[in-house]
This record gives C-alpha cells, sequence and structure tokens, in this order.
C-alpha cells in the first residue's frame, strides 16, 4: 500500500504547480505561521522568562549559578529530545510534534506560578526544554525548508525574525503583568499563549507543498521525506562541514545565551531599573531583526561566507565591549551584538539546508541543535557561576568574546557548494 502511494503521488508530482511571486501559500500560509510559533514559544522560554530572575533569586534565596542551571537543564532537555522530534516530523509530519510542544510549554509557564523550591524551578525547565524541541527551532526550520529552495535564505530569514520580535516584545509584557498582578499571577496570562497556537498549528500549517498541489519555490517536488533528495544523516555526520557548522553553532549558542540569559541582572547591576532593564532586550533582539533580514537578502547576491564572516564579527565586537561593564557602551554593544547574532542565526540555518539539502533535515538539524544547545545550555550558567566567584560578569564577556572568534574561524573553513544540495 505505502509503495502504491508513493508511485501515486510521484505520478502527481509530474502535474505540479509551479507556483511563484508572494502569492505562494509558502509565504503567507507556512513563513507566516512558522514566524508566529516561533515568536511565542521561543521569546517564552529565553527572554520572557528571564524578567523574573530577580524575584526568583529574592524568594527562593538562591545563588546566580544555582538558578541559571535552570537554563542548562531546559536546553539539555531541547537538546535530547530534538532527534526524537526531528525523526517524528520527518516521518509523520511536523504538526503533532508542535501540538506537543505547545501544551507542554502552557503546561509549563502554569506551574511556574506554584514553585517553591529550586526543584520545582527546575521541573518547569524541563517542561519548557520540551516544548523547545516540539515547537521550536529545529521544527520550524524544517517546515520552511520544505517549501522553499529558491530564496530559502530570505524565507527562512522573514521566518527567524519572529525569535527576535518575541525576546524583545515579551519581557515588556512580563514586566507589565508583573506590575499589574504580582509574578506569580502573571503566569496565568502567558501561559494561554501556547494555546492561541493551536488553530494556527492545525489549520495553516501544511506539511508539503505537493499536498497543496504545489512545487516547492524554485525546486522541484519533494513529494515525501523518504522521496527528498540530498545528504542521508549519515553522510552527513561523516563530512568536515558538519561538525565546522555544529563548532560554530556551539560557539555562537554559547555567546547568545549566555548573554540574554544575564542581560536583565547585569543591566541592574549597571544601576537600571527594572523597566529600563527589561528595555535592553530591545536592540538585542530588535537588532536580531534587521540581522536576520538582511542577512536573508544579502546571500542573495553576495557568497554565505562573506555575510557569515560580517555577522560574527558584529558579533565579537559587541562581546569587546561589554567587556568594558560600562553602562555607557551597553547599548551601542547589544546593537553590535544583536544585528550580528541575528544575521548568524540565519546563515546557520540555511547554510544546513543548502549544504545537506532536503533528505534528512529534520534528522540532520537536530543533530546540529544539539551541539548549539550544548552550548546554549552552557552559556548562562557558566556565565552566572563566574558572576557569583568575581562579583562582575568580565570574565564571563571575555570567555564569550574568545568562542566567537573560534565560530569565525569554523565558519570561514566551510566549503559552501556551488549550488545548494536538493
Amino acid at each position: 500500500m505505502r509503495g502504491h502511494s508513493s508511485r501515486r503521488r510521484r505520478a502527481e508530482g509530474a502535474n505540479l504547480r509551479i507556483a511563484t511571486g508572494w502569492r505562494f501559500y509558502g509565504w503567507w500560509g507556512i513563513v507566516l505561521s512558522a514566524f508566529v510559533i516561533i515568536w511565542v514559544t521561543n521569546a517564552l522560554t529565553l527572554a520572557g522568562l528571564t524578567i523574573y530572575d530577580r524575584h526568583i533569586i529574592d524568594e527562593l534565596a538562591i545563588s546566580r549559578g544555582a538558578l541559571k542551571f535552570g537554563d542548562t537543564l531546559q536546553l539539555l532537555v531541547s537538546a535530547a529530545l530534538a532527534p526524537v522530534a526531528g525523526w517524528v516530523a520527518d516521518r509523520y509530519g511536523v504538526r503533532p510534534v508542535m501540538i506537543a510542544g505547545a501544551l507542554a510549554l502552557a503546561v509549563g509557564l502554569l506551574g511556574y506560578s506554584t514553585v517553591h523550591s529550586i526543584g520545582d524551578v527546575y521541573l518547569m525547565r524541563i517542561l519548557t526544554g520540551a516544548a523547545m524541541a516540539g515547537a521550536g527551532l529545529v521544527i520550524c526550520v524544517t517546515l520552511v525548508s520544505r517549501w522553499f529552495v529558491a530564496h530559502r535564505g530570505l524565507a527562512l530569514g522573514l521566518m527567524l525574525s519572529g525569535t527576535s520580535l518575541g525576546n524583545a516584545f515579551v519581557p515588556q509584557l512580563a514586566t507589565w503583568l508583573i506590575d499589574v498582578n504580582g509574578w506569580r499571577a502573571s503566569f496565568y496570562v502567558l501561559a494561554c499563549l501556547p494555546l492561541a497556537l493551536l488553530p494556527i498549528i492545525v489549520f495553516a500549517v501544511k506539511e508539503w507543498p505537493e499536498r497543496l498541489g504545489l512545487a516547492p519555490y524554485g525546486g522541484q517536488a519533494m513529494v515525501a521525506a523518504g522521496e527528498a533528495t540530498g545528504y542521508t544523516f549519515s553522510r552527513a555526520v561523516r563530512s568536515a562541514n558538519f561538525w565546522l557548522i555544529g563548532l560554530s553553532a556551539f560557539c555562537t549558542f554559547y555567546s547568545i545565551l549566555a548573554l540574554s540569559g544575564n542581560l536583565f541582572l547585569h543591566a541592574r547591576d549597571l544601576g537600571l531599573d527594572a523597566g529600563s532593564a527589561a528595555k535592553a532586550f530591545v536592540p538585542l533582539f530588535v537588532g536580531g531583526i534587521a540581522g536576520k533580514l538582511g542577512a536573508g537578502l544579502l546571500t542573495e547576491t553576495l557568497p554565505r561566507k562573506v555575510v557569515f564572516a560580517l555577522a560574527l564579527s558584529l558579533m565579537l565586537a559587541g562581546a569587546v565591549m561589554f567587556t568594558t561593564l560600562s553602562p555607557t557602551l551597553l547599548w551601542p554593544a547589544l546593537w553590535l551584538f544583536g544585528i550580528g547574532w541575528g544575521a548568524n542565526y540565519t546563515m546557520l540555518q540555511a547554510l544546513v539546508a543548502d549544504v545537506f539539502g532536503a533528505h534528512s533535515l529534520g534528522k540532520i538539524l537536530s543533530a546540529i541543535n544539539l551541539m548549539d544547545a550544548t552550548g546554549g545550555a552552557l552559556g548562562p550558567w557558566i556565565t552566572g557561576m563566574l558572576f557569583d566567584i568575581h562579583g562582575n560578569y568580565q570574565l564571563a564577556f571575555g570567555l564569550m568574546g574568545l568562542l566567537i572568534a573560534i565560530a569565525l574561524c569554523a565558519a570561514m573553513a566551510v566549503r559552501v557548494p556551488a549550488r545548494p544540495a536538493r
């Protein structure tokens, strides 16, 4: 039966419509849906939760390092479950995985309202980590990459700008909700946001363009994951490109999450009040939007390595400025780091899809995610512990700069094919 169905789909594939322009469903149905989904899931699990750090530290009487170990747990759980989520998405579709992720996030956020020990915090972080695996980066990139061959960098840049917009906005929302309702009751509102994603996932998300009689934008039919072209998972992990991209991802994810996970506390240390400290996320993540969209456009005309090098150089310049611990340099450093991170974020995702193709993209992205999530998991925790030891973030920011320099070297060693793997 499965073989018959596969032959039938291949026959239908010969008559697929080749859609172009902004009327293509992939732009306004898939990219827009993934934008909203990752807007909610990424912001609520990352920058949004950091607004509660000072309240939790004071109420539970714990150190920054102990609290930030919760960030590590969240990201390690996400990394561990990402291969499972990628396998399910490749075999059964992204929608079941996304629904499970949205529900896990709602339960985790609601549970935050009842935490009374560091163990409770860690348990909620495990749930939000599961949510990241189910409805976060890997699944959304897998979905968008199925629909685009041409302009894939632009499509991913538009989708990934949702992470930046969410991380810039949600801290402001959380600060306002805390002022109005108190920090525990504010989670009742935040827990509703993932539930609002369910109609989008059920009705707007479509697994493959062929299901709508369309060819992928700029490419031939990839009727099912087993028929898509590109690298197999085993071939990908044997290539130098896989490990170079993974190293760059490890270093840069360490750096952005080390910074964003401690930014609110760092801004308060520099003398900013809670409202102003929450606004520090705006240049970091609005700059990220500019970087993501800019990188997506630049990759249409410039070599990927040029865009990659520029992105990492901006991040490195921002990291050097952070090491001064200067309140005056905080804001320009945030803009530089944010623009560079946004461009780097888009380049990493687009590069994986372009180099390895769509055949086993969910598995390959999940494996890369295991490396970047491990780096991201260590970032907030090590940064918090270095603060506990030294009383400031100077050494922690210096380490961040060193890792970005390593990422730059690794990215420049990647061999990009003349044409993306399809």
